[in-house]
């Protein structure tokens, strides 16, 4: 048992990289907009603060809270940057492992680690239930996140999505290890089951 759920795992991480592959691009190509969006940002702030501070002669108050403004900006439009990339490449993910299941019936990771999903009848999971057991697995991680960081973004930080995030990992996991039949919380509701194939 435990060296399948280490294969599980193994073919996991195998599509992981699989996954980040392309978003480390699309980061990679984004970035020179997140530059062009911070110098944007800095000096419109920057101008309108230069204004306050004259108009208040020159209080260091006002300068401190100007300077505490700017550097909130700057996380904030770093934070919606971040998130947005890792909103994209949970997407990702999710196409990935919705699509390889439906068409193959695994993962690339799944095929090195010698795995394979099959439904109850022996057939490969197919559209639908590609679809159920990729949403169970990264949809709903993907959901958490994103309501998270709109919490985030109202001001609310009273539940970090990331605590959600690695509940639902968790809880999805302990059906793996602690059912009879060592299937996972996605593999119950989509009705198919992971098997050696080697």
């Amino acid at each position: 048992m435990a060296a399948h759920v280490m294969r599980r795992f193994g073919a996991r991480v195998v599509d992981g990289f699989v996954v980040a592959l392309p978003a480390v691009a699309v980061a990679w190509v984004a970035l020179p907009f997140l530059q062009t969006l911070l110098a944007r940002r800095v000096r419109k702030l920057t101008m309108r603060e230069v204004r306050e501070i004259r108009a208040s002669g020159w209080d260091g108050q006002v300068a401190k809270e100007s300077l505490g403004d700017s550097v909130s900006m700057i996380g904030e439009t770093i934070g919606m940057f971040a998130a947005g990339l890792m909103v994209c490449g949970l997407a990702l993910w999710l196409l990935y492992d919705w699509f390889a299941h439906a068409l193959f019936g695994r993962t690339l990771g799944k095929a090195v680690l010698g795995l394979r999903v099959e439904r109850f009848d022996g057939r490969r999971p197919g559209v639908v239930c590609g679809l159920i057991r990729s949403g169970l697995i990264n949809g709903v991680p993907l959901m958490v996140l994103v309501v998270g960081w709109t919490y985030a973004l109202a001001g609310r930080t009273d539940y970090p999505a990331i605590v959600s995030v690695a509940q639902w990992v968790v809880f999805g996991g302990l059906f793996l290890v602690l059912l009879p039949a060592h299937r996972t919380l996605h593999d119950w509701v989509s009705f198919t089951r992971v098997y050696a194939t080697r």
